[in-house]
């Protein structure tokens, strides 16, 4: 086991960035304090090759520019709220509105635009523990909200801790939006990958993906990833759902509860399996289907569209406008707290 914490550079605005490389001998993970970015994941492939599986950027100024999240935490509202607003208490609170008249991922602050401070884990050599605060009225949102989160290494897999604490009736929806392509983050299309998903119905959506509240059985349709496929079998199906979201950009449902089983993922060059569980009720399924990033990427690597697919473990997007979907309030009474865990094997094939 190691930890190293060195300098990664500084914002535009001269705030310094560190980047922590966390080694066991089985997986290297690297962090850096600005948005608690997952830089690198280095996985031994089945010609024990260290893979990166993570997309990335070489340095701060380009994650600054980062309007894809790559990599970042996200909070403290991740993925859509419908309208820029919400009511909590009978109180409106309206928030920036920065995708086509909603709030995506909190707006234009949030924690993927913040620098936390990022220390070893007392006690651990396995681990570091960001922190950082959202101030009251950030974007909208009310209650000052104290945030940590936990990278721990355990086998060869990530554990991501989320932890919230607030002073005022808030509402809170942590995720981390890595990008992955399991043959490796320069290697092209992810469409080859292989997919299940612990999850027998998804969200429905409008035209600007926000929930309409409808739950949607997977059953039958092109949806479903109960039996595993590969991403590129039925995405380009004349089915409403891919046709709106140029793909799959949708928010699955995921069975049982607790720290449970959700999703695999193998990359069929490499021959990794990364299996997700997580304690929250959803995951995103992104496939990177409006990826264009306005820079290179880290060793000089050109993103393009579905050279990645996203896993965002998370509550029900725009759940505060939706009293039937699981409440995403957070008081000051009870803290918030979820688990996910990116977990690699070989595949037996």
């Amino acid at each position: 086991m190691s930890i190293s914490i060195q300098p990664f550079g500084k914002t535009t605005g001269g705030v310094p960035v560190t980047q922590a490389v966390l080694k066991n001998g089985r997986i290297e993970v690297r962090v850096i304090s600005y948005a608690a970015i997952i830089t690198g994941m280095l996985v031994p492939d089945k010609n024990g090759d260290a893979v990166d599986v993570v997309l990335g950027y070489p340095g701060v100024p380009e994650y600054e520019l980062n309007t894809d999240s790559m990599g970042a935490a996200v909070g403290r509202f991740a993925n859509r709220i419908g309208g820029a607003r919400f009511l909590l208490d009978g109180i409106e609170h309206r928030l920036t509105a920065n995708e086509n008249g909603n709030c995506l991922h909190s707006g234009l602050h949030g924690l993927s635009h913040t620098v936390f401070k990022m220390e070893p884990t007392p006690g651990s050599d396995d681990s570091v523990t960001l922190t950082a605060t959202l101030p009251d009225g950030e974007d909208g949102f009310p209650g000052e909200v104290e945030v940590e989160i936990e990278y721990r290494l355990s086998g060869c897999g990530l554990v991501i801790r989320y932890q919230a604490a607030t002073d005022a009736p808030t509402v809170c929806n942590l995720t981390n939006h890595s990008y992955f392509n399991l043959n490796g983050h320069a290697s092209g299309s992810v469409l080859g990958h292989r997919l299940t998903l612990a999850s027998d119905a998804y969200l429905e959506t409008d035209a600007a993906s926000i929930p309409t509240g409808t739950v949607v059985p997977v059953a039958g349709t092109p949806m479903d990833f109960n039996e595993e496929k590969t991403l590129a079998r039925d995405i380009g199906a004349e089915y409403p759902a891919l046709l709106q979201g140029h793909g799959y950009d949708h928010c699955y449902i995921i069975r049982d509860s607790g720290l449970r089983h959700a999703a695999w993922l193998e990359g069929p060059e490499s021959g990794l399996r990364m299996e997700v569980l997580t304690t929250l009720p959803a995951v995103q399924l992104y496939t990177a289907n409006f990826l264009a990033p306005v820079c290179a990427g880290k060793e000089g690597a050109h993103y393009q569209k579905r050279d990645a697919v996203c896993l965002e473990t998370q509550d029900y997007p725009d759940a505060p406008n939706h009293p039937e979907f699981p409440d995403t309030t957070l008081r000051p009474e009870v803290p918030y707290s979820a688990t996910t865990v990116y977990r690699f094997e070989l595949a037996k094939r």
